[in-house]
């Protein structure tokens, strides 16, 4: 998806999501795409590759929310709350 210049699409487009790290976890940064046809495309960077394009990829809406629960669910900081990303999601 390229950036048409309008702001207002490109935050309706994508979720900023901020795991943190800690215990041998690196922090994470995710831009997270609406949901089509069950999957999410997510650009993420972590601790390590914050100076560079991020990784792209497609994964399965449910597959990534799982991943984020399972990080909340050890303790780990979450931004936004869960709500707010499981309504994304559609979970």
């Amino acid at each position: 998806m390229g950036f048409d210049g309008d702001l207002s699409n490109a935050f309706n487009e994508f979720l900023t999501v901020r795991l943190a790290g800690g215990a041998g976890r690196l922090e994470r940064f995710m831009l997270v795409g609406r949901p089509h046809d069950g999957l999410v495309h997510v650009r993420e960077w972590s601790t390590n590759t914050l100076n560079t394009a991020g990784d792209d990829f497609d994964v399965d809406q449910s597959e990534l929310l799982a991943d984020i629960e399972t990080h909340f669910g050890a303790g780990f900081g979450v931004t936004p709350d869960m709500y707010e990303i499981r309504l994304w999601l559609g979970g």
